[in-house]
């Protein structure tokens, strides 16, 4: 029997984000098992992206991918496995760095994962983007896991 599928811009921007996750050489790695982590889980799998430049590049770049998390989630719980990668310039800080992981943790609930990766891309001149991947565990009654927004 064969199977055919197709595949529309946005699910081939998703597979290629992914892709790049795990092929793309940088400063902190993210591997299949990481992907696996998150992808494996029982429950509804949002990805989401952000892009900032200027003085508070990283962070505008979160809110904006936490932001449309939420949206794309349709929900008020939050993700029992988050994964991110942050993409920048040479010039992206260790501090960005930090501020965007921070301000990522403290969005999640004690009890959620949270694994990061992060690279530079020259070709970005002085934009940073994030791609959020979480999954929304269901419980064994059928309800989400854990409350609150993300």
């Amino acid at each position: 029997m064969e199977r055919n599928f197709t595949i529309d811009g946005t699910a081939k921007k998703n597979l290629m984000d992914m892709a790049q996750c795990l092929l793309a050489a940088g400063e902190i790695n993210l591997t299949w098992d990481d992907i696996k982590k998150v992808l494996l889980q029982d429950g509804k799998t949002v990805i989401a992206y952000g892009s900032g430049d200027g003085k508070r590049r990283a962070l505008d770049a979160c809110e904006e991918a936490l932001s449309s998390f939420r949206a794309a989630a349709g929900t008020t719980m939050k993700p029992t496995k988050l994964l991110f990668r942050l993409t920048g310039p040479e010039s992206l800080l260790l501090k960005e760095v930090n501020d965007v992981k921070e301000t990522i943790e403290g969005s999640l609930c004690l009890t959620s994962e949270a694994i990061f990766g992060v690279a530079r891309d020259a070709g970005l001149k002085d934009e940073v983007r994030i791609t959020l991947l979480g999954t929304l565990e269901y419980s064994p009654d059928g309800k989400t896991k854990g409350e609150g927004y993300v």
